[in-house]
């Protein structure tokens, strides 16, 4: 059967990209004015990508809700809860479209019970279904650790953590940093393949810059503080073969956040085999304590520093044993999926 995405484009989302190629029906990504008879079911994945990931203005959610109230005279709407709201940037008018959209739903798709518990005390009218993040089988390439860390410039002997993804906040950044430093290794490294860069707002800045730039300024200093070998650090997103090379080069992956419902980060890391530590937060702790895996209270650097040194532990006597099986396999994970679209467009 015929599925519509609503996107504002084209959406090359690895985890869209592996989940969608297993599927037996077809997913047609299309504007949100593009719905058709023909459809069967609506599946919308991230609110935002719906206006292409810029702020909707108050006319474009009226006119949502002209097209949701079309939707639901034909179909089902099924939404996949990535996010509590817009993670980055968030505003009032974001805010207003993630609860159009979850206030209209018919069947929420959570990943993990977590998310499940808490939408589902919040919507009870709705249907929740759970389905595991799957794995990244296709998405991103894997070279041996040595010829990886050749590539980058790192010594073989070196101990290397890396935080990938985009580092969105100050928080998220002290997070990391300051895990790093409480690394008792004489030889280490971190990587990060979207660090954010320091800013400064305060009054009369704009004036200032004609004749200093004080955010460029500090912005640069940062740059030159976190040099290679010891930092390598990105700040901008990067190439699927250069995350690729990175995360192989990587002995420990730390997921960078603090206050999210989900992070693909989880998965990433278990894709590439690595001992993997992340916030008990969300989803996430459930994620990683299934795998028997180190979690910390992001709030606490002694915490983050505790979780760190056990799962150094962890990767130096081998003693993580990834509990990856076939049900996490993206080809398992879209069969879920369809037997969820066959549920619930049998029954619109």
């Amino acid at each position: 059967m015929k599925i519509f995405s609503p996107f504002a484009k084209q959406e090359h989302h690895p985890y869209l990209l592996e989940l969608n190629s297993f599927s037996k029906h077809t997913i047609l990504q299309k504007g949100f004015k593009e719905f058709d008879q023909s459809f069967e079911l609506v599946h919308i994945h991230w609110p935002e990508a719906i206006f292409n990931w810029k702020e909707p203005t108050q006319e474009g959610l009226i006119d949502l809700q002209k097209e949701i109230k079309i939707w639901k005279k034909k179909v089902k709407i099924i939404y996949t809860k990535h996010d509590y709201y817009r993670t980055k940037g968030r505003t009032k008018r974001f805010d207003e479209l993630f609860n159009l959209i979850e206030e209209r739903t018919d069947v929420f798709i959570h990943l993990g019970e977590y998310s499940k518990n808490l939408y589902k005390k919040k919507y009870p009218k709705a249907q929740h279904e759970l389905i595991n993040h799957h794995l990244f089988e296709t998405s991103f390439p894997k070279f041996p650790k040595n010829e990886a860390r050749k590539k980058l410039g790192i010594d073989g002997d070196s101990f290397v953590i890396i935080a990938p993804g985009n580092i969105r906040t100050a928080k998220e950044r002290a997070m990391v940093l300051n895990a790093f430093k409480s690394i008792k290794e004489p030889k280490k490294v971190l990587i990060s393949t979207n660090m954010k860069l320091p800013s400064v707002h305060f009054r009369g800045r704009v004036r200032l810059k004609k004749i200093v730039d004080v955010q460029k300024m500090i912005q640069e200093n940062f740059k030159k503080k976190y040099q290679p070998p010891e930092f390598l650090f990105t700040y901008a997103p990067i190439s699927k073969d250069e995350l690729g090379t990175r995360m192989s080069a990587a002995d420990i992956v730390l997921v960078p956040r603090v206050d999210l419902l989900n992070s693909g980060i989880v998965y990433l890391g278990l894709s590439f085999s690595k001992v993997t530590v992340g916030p008990a937060i969300g989803n996430i702790e459930e994620q990683l304590k299934l795998q028997g895996l180190p979690v910390f209270d992001p709030n606490s650097a002694n915490s983050v520093a505790m979780a760190l040194k056990e799962a150094i532990e962890m990767f130096k006597y081998n003693s993580f044993k990834p509990k990856i099986t076939e049900s996490l396999a993206p080809v398992s994970i879209a069969k879920e999926l369809d037997d969820i679209y066959l549920k619930y467009a049998n029954c619109s």
